[in-house]
């Protein structure tokens, strides 16, 4: 049985050979995610299926982007004798099938890790473990698709990234940012407060960049994410350290300060739009955790004026996110992308 999570509307771009198929649909329908083309097959049904992809004249013509096998979910007599005749022979007959697609491998346990490793069926860095979600088949897109994926963003759009690094983030900054001066678009970064802005500013240069002639012609700004965001009360007179204040969120207030800042930059600077790359983490600093989802899910996914908005969280910040929460935050995004 073949599932695709598009109604086959758009052509299949992921394959996830899986034996818990509702596991992963229940998840695409909980959270809304129908940005991705992701279709789903049995391990019984899976040479059938891809044996399309040797006939032009199908129409059910099967092509995908990766091949996710997800061996966890093979019989337990399969999975207990390490790696089994019969998982070896199926791996075989998708590659030959399938030969120049990436495809990675799901497995029950690390134990498992070393002897499918010496057997060269894949690298160490195509390898997952189970538990495995559809968060974690998006943080595979993600890193497919990474040379594209920023250039895949538009004006109008409300997006949302999350990094386990923070070299990654920065880098996808800079990116942001020379994307943007190749569309005369205004960037507004908003940094988090452990980067050091005379460091950023360095490796901005590195790309050839002259950040003074930037800033002069308006293309860049570079805010510190808390000074842009929140307003601090004072508890008292005699000490003035944010430690010591309470720090709030005006959400009107910044909504305004975004749409003064396009209306600006557009008529009367002359500039196309206003792309935006927002850091959260002095949110979970101060401990607004129920504050930065209500602000970042009042905003539509699909802005009408001419802003590009990336809300690029930290992902130890949104494993403190409740269920609930993880999902609103998904819907009221066009697209989410893991890092």
């Amino acid at each position: 049985m073949l599932i695709d999570n598009e109604n086959n509307k758009k052509d299949k771009t992921i394959l996830l050979t899986t034996n818990n198929i509702q596991h992963y649909q229940q998840q695409l329908d909980d959270y809304n995610i129908n940005d991705y083309k992701i279709s789903f097959a049995n391990w019984n049904d899976i040479l059938t299926i891809t044996n399309y992809s040797n006939d032009e004249n199908q129409n059910n013509h099967l092509d995908p982007e990766f091949v996710v096998l997800d061996i966890s979910t093979m019989t337990v007599e399969d999975t207990n004798r390490q790696i089994s005749t019969t998982i070896l022979t199926r791996i075989e007959d998708i590659k030959r099938i399938l030969p120049k697609k990436r495809m990675f491998f799901i497995l029950p346990s690390e134990s498992m890790i070393k002897s499918f490793l010496s057997m060269k069926i894949c690298k160490q860095e195509d390898i997952r473990l189970h538990p495995f979600s559809v968060f974690d088949l998006l943080d595979l897109i993600s890193i497919t698709n990474k040379k594209e994926r920023l250039q895949r963003l538009h004006l109008h759009d409300h997006c949302m990234e999350t990094y386990s690094h923070s070299d990654d983030k920065i880098k996808d900054a800079i990116k942001f940012l020379e994307i943007g001066i190749r569309n005369n678009e205004v960037t507004l970064i908003l940094l988090d407060n452990d980067i050091n802005l005379s460091d950023f500013e360095s490796l901005i240069a590195l790309h050839n960049m002259d950040i003074s002639k930037l800033q002069k012609e308006g293309l860049l700004k570079i805010v510190y994410s808390e000074d842009w965001y929140l307003t601090f009360n004072q508890k008292n007179n005699t000490n003035n350290t944010h430690n010591n204040n309470i720090a709030t969120i005006d959400i009107e207030q910044t909504y305004k300060k975004f749409f003064d800042l396009e209306d600006r930059v557009t008529k009367i600077e002359g500039k196309n739009g206003l792309r935006i790359f927002g850091m959260m983490d002095c949110f979970f600093k101060y401990g607004l955790v129920d504050e930065i989802v209500d602000y970042d899910c009042i905003r539509p996914p699909i802005f009408r004026k001419p802003i590009l908005s990336i809300c690029v969280y930290s992902d130890t910040h949104i494993k403190q996110l409740s269920e609930n929460q993880i999902r609103r935050l998904m819907l009221t995004h066009k697209k989410v992308g893991f890092n």
